[in-house]
């Protein structure tokens, strides 16, 4: 049973190559982190996790509807559920949200959704929409924090008394972003894991991955349950 206080993990894989997304998953499992993934791809390393750690959601990208080309919001979902037909959750690439969505996504058999950002609020509770979907806003995100200019020495949050959502990105955690200079550097290498190595942040500076490692640290110090957003639902 979940208590009025929790602390999640997710993270939006966001086309990631293999090797940087086995990277994040590692962390999560040598720890015993729960971790609610939001994929956009089929890939082979998302097969056979452990459950119990890991759920699988969707993460599609609807963005191609505002220029208007591309399938239509009903192709995109069918592609999606058809390569993880058993997941309950989804977060939208750029979190797009919408009342048509929202129905769409019910039509689907999806429980919940995690479209709505806000930053650094430290009391988000889920609630109910009007068709039985659960939302479930998020409140910490990598590479919005960069984008604050904010230090990644702490995410500007409490895990002892708030409320807490963490994304973390899977490119961000890979590189240890601390800003978004690096990122856009290492960008036009984003498949090539070999090369991205040339990019990690190695300065005294934190950055993502530092801050992720500090954090579960924390909640494995503090004996703090984490759960995974299905569970929240639940």
């Amino acid at each position: 049973m979940i208590s009025d206080k929790f602390i999640a993990f997710s993270t939006d894989i966001d086309w990631a190559c293999d090797e940087v997304i086995i990277d994040l998953l590692n962390i999560f499992e040598e720890n015993n982190i729960k971790l609610t993934i939001f994929s956009t791809h089929a890939t082979k390393v998302l097969d056979k996790l452990n459950e119990e750690l890991f759920e699988i959601a969707l993460h599609p990208n609807f963005n191609y509807l505002l220029n208007g080309y591309g399938k239509n919001a009903e192709e995109i979902m069918n592609d999606m559920c058809n390569i993880y037909p058993d997941a309950k959750g989804i977060r939208s690439h750029f979190d797009m949200h919408s009342y048509s969505l929202c129905e769409l996504f019910k039509q689907k058999g999806l429980m919940y959704e995690s479209n709505i950002f806000l930053p650094y609020n430290n009391n988000i509770k889920p609630f109910v929409s009007w068709n039985g979907l659960y939302q479930i806003p998020f409140n910490w995100e990598d590479d919005i924090h960069f984008l604050y200019n904010k230090s990644f020495e702490n995410s500007g949050l409490n895990i002892l008394d708030d409320n807490i959502i963490f994304n973390f990105h899977p490119i961000h955690v890979f590189l240890n972003s601390e800003n978004q200079e690096r990122y856009l550097a290492a960008k036009p290498y984003y498949t090539d894991y070999n090369k991205l190595k040339d990019f990690i942040n190695k300065s005294d500076t934190k950055g993502s991955r530092d801050l992720l490692l500090k954090t579960i640290n924390e909640v494995l110090n503090n004996n703090i349950k984490t759960y995974k957003l299905l569970d929240i639902v639940k």
